[in-house]
């Protein structure tokens, strides 16, 4: 046989898998998704919906809200799957992520222990030659887990959180940021008051914390 024959059949052969590999992989590309809404039929803008989240796309093909469609990502542009083996082409003028659910929140049970008041001596600023200043006092409480004792204060806008001496509390700590560190205490079912932790100490012979998950 002729090489230059066989040389062309070669080619052809490694042609055809080179496309087929292609193919294989553009129909592995497309997801399911959903015209939510349609903008305007005259520039064939709609609002396209799949599980990464949602698209708002034009210069489209004719498409009706609930429509559900195959389609696929490619940089700014989105190709839909339509019959025949063709794409239409559309451009992405905005894209909306999906929202990611959150794990639940875990919290530790606790006792408030008591607290104790600290005068604090504050400067607000100065107009012209006056200068505004003054005092208050802050309540700081101790709150006890089953392995730590917390020393926390500022819980909420101007002290927002009052606790009393015994009583029961969900909490839920915060070490992010080590320079402020905070407590957080739920309270009103899903609120919370965000407290700052000023100081934290060992309770003796006590077992780990046990926490327990919010619902």
């Amino acid at each position: 046989m002729n090489p230059l024959t066989i040389l062309r059949a070669a080619l052809f052969v490694l042609l055809m898998v080179t496309m087929t590999v292609y193919a294989d992989t553009k129909q592995d590309a497309y997801q399911p998704g959903t015209i939510t809404k349609n903008f305007s039929a005259a520039h064939k803008s709609y609002s396209l919906k799949g599980a990464g989240g949602e698209y708002q796309i034009n210069n489209c093909g004719d498409f009706q809200t609930g429509q559900t469609v195959d389609f696929r990502v490619e940089d700014l542009e989105i190709f839909i799957r339509r019959e025949g083996g063709k794409d239409y082409k559309c451009s992405v003028e905005a894209t909306v992520t999906a929202n990611v659910e959150k794990a639940p929140l875990t919290y530790q049970k606790g006792t408030i222990m008591g607290w104790s008041t600290r005068l604090e001596i504050y400067n607000g600023g100065s107009s012209n030659t006056l200068t505004f200043g003054g005092k208050r006092r802050t309540r700081i409480y101790e709150l006890k887990g089953a392995s730590l004792i917390y020393q926390i204060d500022d819980c909420g806008s101007f002290q927002a959180g009052q606790f009393t001496t015994g009583q029961a509390v969900d909490y839920r700590v915060d070490e992010t940021d080590k320079n402020d560190k905070r407590i957080y205490v739920r309270h009103d079912g899903d609120k919370e008051y965000k407290c700052r932790m000023e100081g934290v100490r060992g309770v003796e012979g006590a077992k780990p914390d046990a926490p327990s998950t919010a619902h």
